[in-house]
């Protein structure tokens, strides 16, 4: 089973990976979500938030925005990045069940945003 997480505010994409208050975890088997519990990680300091995903296990994560720094740690643990993603959680869920969204590389080059890369709203 591949556990993948969502970072969620209110009922979207968190804007932020290191500003989410709460992170959905789905357990994916082939095409269908065979688990989906919520848990709040307000008192995991934001520096430390790629650690204890790798501690629940997580292979992808899908989120909004995301520091560099982040997404270079994620990635060197094993934790492919679906990102900037956009939109309500449920019809994020849904494209990434259908398989429409696909794993990103860093749009920023040299702390530059790169104008030949769109950030993918739904």
């Amino acid at each position: 089973m591949r556990r993948v997480a969502i970072p969620v505010f209110l009922d979207r994409v968190s804007p932020r990976l290191d500003c989410a208050g709460k992170i959905l975890i789905l357990g994916i088997q082939g095409t269908q979500l065979a688990e989906r519990s919520e848990l709040d990680i307000r008192h995991w300091a934001p520096d430390e938030k790629i650690f204890h995903l790798r501690q629940l296990g997580i292979q992808e994560i899908i989120c909004g925005g995301i520091r560099y720094e982040d997404r270079t740690g994620l990635q060197r643990l094993g934790i492919q990045v679906f990102a900037p993603v956009f939109g309500e959680v449920q019809t994020i869920i849904e494209h990434y069940l259908n398989g429409v969204l696909e794993p990103s590389t860093c749009c920023r080059r040299n702390g530059k945003r790169s104008l030949s890369r769109k950030c993918r709203k739904v």
